[in-house]
């Protein structure tokens, strides 16, 4: 026992670090623990501010895309075509049971307004157009099919949820803060529509009794108008619009969110649909003034418009094409629809 004792003893001489702990390794092992606590503090920090700041530039570009699909695959009845969106109606198919050669939307309008309307906005208002039924669909609507009404905007928050709730959720956001950025998101989104689309079609703006507007009634309303109708945002889009509809609806299709054109490579630019603006028809008749922003493309004189359309058709004829008035094809645009110079 002694000899044990001894040897316990000289060993804890020569060796101590064995025996106590070292104030350097107690420093070193407390260190991680006493820094990681600022780091995981900066990183929450840092993916806060980005959660926040990213907040509205998601909303946008998810009601960009909402706004495209809709105005595009719906409201021109795309989704109609069998070639259009397989994907989406197989997935139908396998959830609703419903085949896909079955699956149809029903139109709300908005074809037989393309189909009235002329290239420098203005609606055709001859009776000869008033006896068409496709003109008569029309009538019950105030606005004939401009107008953002409250069903729509109760349609288009709809149809925003699949996308909005579970990329919120993904970010970080709880379903109160969701609705607290997706809803007033949907009021802006229709008051600027109803401010900009009916007016540029010489309609009267909307009234809050048939969608968020600034027509009669609302305080402000009339100064909010003559403000956006001013700015550059509503120039753009007046003149995106007015593309969209000379080039008989392939193009341009959004309206009040542009971006996810320029993704897909729907958008025209203003320089490549100009020159194929027509006039009016001779003794024309339209509803209103078309209320537009300053510098805007006019109309051209018959007279202009015939030699452009002389030389187009000479430019065609030597490339093997055909004549014609009606909107050519565009690469990634969609179907060419009725316009106010069809017959």
């Amino acid at each position: 026992p002694r000899r044990s004792s001894s040897r316990h003893m000289l060993a804890t001489l020569v060796f101590p670090a064995a025996y106590s702990p070292s104030p350097f390794a107690s420093l070193a092992a407390a260190r991680p623990r006493t820094a990681a606590a600022p780091a995981m503090s900066e990183l929450s920090l840092a993916a806060t501010v980005v959660r926040d700041v990213s907040a509205l530039p998601t909303m946008y570009a998810l009601m960009s895309l909402n706004e495209y699909m809709t105005h595009r695959y719906f409201q021109h009845l795309e989704f109609n075509r069998p070639e259009s969106l397989p994907w989406v109606k197989s997935l139908v198919e396998r959830v609703a049971g419903v085949p896909a050669a079955e699956q149809r939307v029903p139109g709300d309008g908005h074809v037989e307004h393309h189909a009235e309307t002329y290239d420098d906005m203005s609606l055709k208002n001859d009776e000869r157009w008033r006896a068409n039924k496709a003109s008569q669909s029309l009538d019950d609507d105030y606005y004939r099919g401009t107008a953002f009404h409250w069903s729509a905007t109760l349609i288009m928050t709809v149809q925003m949820l699949p996308s909005v709730l579970p990329t919120y959720a993904l970010m970080g956001w709880s379903l109160p803060e969701t609705l607290a950025i997706l809803l007033p998101s949907m009021l802006l989104h229709a008051v600027v529509w109803n401010a900009i689309h009916p007016p540029m079609h010489g309609l009267p703006p909307v009234a809050l009794t048939d969608g968020f507007g600034t027509g009669p009634g609302v305080a402000g309303g009339k100064a909010f108008s003559e403000w956006l109708i001013g700015t550059r945002y509503a120039h753009w889009i007046f003149e995106n619009h007015m593309g969209h509809h000379v080039l008989g609806g392939q193009c341009n299709y959004n309206v009040c969110c542009p971006m996810t054109d320029h993704l897909l490579g729907s958008y025209v630019p203003t320089a490549e649909w100009q020159p194929k603006m027509r006039p009016l028809p001779a003794n024309a008749q339209t509803r209103g003034p078309v209320v537009a922003p300053a510098n805007v493309p006019q109309l051209p004189t018959r007279e202009e418009y015939e030699a452009t359309r002389l030389l187009q058709r000479q430019m065609r004829e030597s490339a093997g094409g055909g004549g014609g008035t009606a909107p050519a094809a565009i690469a990634n645009g969609g179907t060419i629809i009725a316009d106010a110079y069809s017959e």
